[in-house]
C-alpha cells in the first residue's frame, strides 16, 4: 500500500480516537511521574575569587590567577575537602557520595570559581555549597600556600526547582505519543491484508481495471414480502405437525 500525504491524513482521521487516547495516557503518565515519582531538585551556588597581589603587576596577577583557577576547581572536589564538609555538617553520606552532587564551574577568562550543589533539599544544598567554600578557603593555604583567595558570594536558599520540569515533560510526552500513534496506525494499515477498494486490487495484482460493480440495494418491499412468505411457511409446518395420521397415536 502506498502512502501519500493525503492518505496519511485520512488514516489519522480514521484512527483519531486511538491517537487521542494514546496522547492522553502518555501525558497522564508523564504528569504522575513528574509530580509524584521524581523528587524535586534544587541548585545552590557559591563563588570563590582569586585576589591579585598588590606588589605584582595586574597583568601578571591575571595570568597567574587563570592558571590556578582550574587547579582550584579540582581541589574543591577533592576527597579532603569533601570529608571536612561531611564532618562539619554531620551528613549521613560518604565523601564519594557527596561529590556526586557537587560540581565546579571555572573559566579561563576570569578568576572566578563557582561551586554548584544539587540536592532534593534546598536548605541542605545551600549548607553544602557554603561548606565547600569555607573548607576550601581554610585549607587552600596549607595545600598550596596561597593566601589571596576570597569567599566572594555565599550560597542562598534557592526557591526554584531545576528538575523535574512538568510542563516540558508533558510536551515531550505528547509529541512522542503523537508520533507513536501515527506510526502504529500506519503499521496496522500495512499489516491489514483486507481489500478496501479497486485501487488495492490493481496494486496487488498489477492488472488493469476494466470495471466495477456497484453495491446492490434490496428494496424494503421485497424484504417485507420475504418475511411474510417465511411466516406463512412456519405456520404451515405447525399445522402439519398437528395432523394425526390413521393408525397412529398422539404423543404428549
Amino acid at each position: 500500500m502506498e502512502f501519500e500525504l493525503g492518505s496519511i491524513m485520512k488514516l489519522v482521521k480514521r484512527r483519531l480516537l486511538f491517537i487521542i487516547v494514546l496522547c492522553i495516557a502518555a501525558m497522564g503518565v508523564a504528569s504522575f511521574v513528574s509530580y509524584y515519582v521524581i523528587k524535586p531538585k534544587y541548585e545552590a551556588t557559591a563563588s570563590i575569587i582569586i585576589q591579585g597581589d598588590r606588589q605584582q603587576k595586574p597583568i601578571n596577577d591575571i595570568m597567574a590567577g587563570q592558571k590556578l583557577v582550574t587547579t582550584f576547581g579540582e581541589i574543591i572536589r577533592s576527597s579532603r575537602i569533601a570529608e571536612e564538609v561531611v564532618k562539619r555538617l554531620q551528613l549521613k553520606m560518604t565523601p564519594e557520595k557527596l561529590l556526586e552532587h557537587v560540581k565546579t564551574r571555572t573559566s579561563s577568562e576570569s578568576l572566578l570559581t563557582t561551586v554548584i550543589v544539587t540536592d532534593s533539599n534546598a536548605i541542605r544544598a545551600t549548607e553544602i555549597a557554603n561548606g565547600f567554600g569555607e573548607a576550601f578557603n581554610e585549607n587552600i593555604q596549607s595545600i598550596m600556600g596561597v593566601e589571596n583567595v576570597v569567599f566572594l558570594d555565599r550560597a542562598k536558599v534557592p526557591n526554584e526547582v531545576i528538575s523535574p520540569k512538568p510542563a516540558f515533560n508533558l510536551v515531550v510526552a505528547f509529541g512522542l505519543a503523537l508520533i507513536a500513534g501515527i506510526a502504529i496506525s500506519i503499521l496496522r494499515e500495512l499489516m491489514d491484508k483486507t481489500v478496501n477498494n479497486a485501487k488495492d486490487i490493481q496494486l496487488d495484482l498489477q492488472l488493469p481495471l476494466l470495471g466495477t460493480v456497484g453495491n446492490l440495494k434490496v428494496s424494503k418491499q421485497r424484504i417485507k414480502t420475504k418475511s411474510k412468505s417465511d411466516e406463512g411457511a412456519s405456520r404451515y409446518e405447525e399445522e402439519c405437525a398437528k395432523i394425526i395420521l390413521p393408525g397412529t397415536t398422539e404423543i404428549r
